[in-house]
């Protein structure tokens, strides 16, 4: 459909004494490193050599030679690009859930820590020191259950053995 789209905008440019549209149909770069444009019209265009290419000088990308990974045994990976006296680094935190155990009073927790508080399990919402239930800092996760009745200890009942397979036949 759109090379017979193509074909009318053609007939209708050359008819009103216009040059055809032309628009950009692909690009690619080749092996000198150049960006080649494709234009609709089927002509190419090399418009030149592409800044940043692996081994050009002026370079500033770093690479998997310049990496350092990090991890803190928590949450947080860092990424660390070192190349001469320049350093990158990326910390990625990742939103998982570490139990705390109980609650204290006056401790520190980070979003993402859960804690038991009142026979409930709670997950901070954003790094706090309140009470789980005080506010918005927390979100119970599970709630506390009902306390089981008291009854009696049934002896387990003793089954008979199954048995699998084909019966005896009865004589006749």
């Amino acid at each position: 459909m759109a090379a017979r789209i193509a074909e009318l905008e053609k007939r209708l440019a050359e008819a009103e004494g216009r040059p055809a549209p032309v628009s950009v149909a692909g690009a690619l770069i080749d092996r000198t490193g150049s960006l080649v444009i494709t234009m609709s019209d089927g002509s190419t265009k090399n418009v030149g050599q592409v800044v940043g290419k692996d081994g050009d000088p002026g370079n500033d990308g770093l690479g998997f030679d310049d990496l350092d990974v990090a991890y803190d045994g928590e949450k947080t990976i860092t990424l660390k690009f070192t190349q001469g006296e320049r350093v990158k680094e990326f910390a990625f935190t990742m939103p998982v859930v570490i139990d705390r155990g109980v609650y204290r009073d006056g401790s520190e927790y980070k979003a993402g820590d859960g804690v038991t508080w009142g026979g409930s399990f709670w997950i901070a919402q954003k790094d706090t020191s309140a009470k789980p239930d005080a506010g918005d800092d927390w979100r119970l996760s599970v709630k506390r259950g009902r306390d089981g009745k008291n009854g009696e200890m049934k002896q387990a009942k003793a089954h008979s053995p199954v048995r699998v397979g084909v019966p005896a036949a009865k004589e006749a």
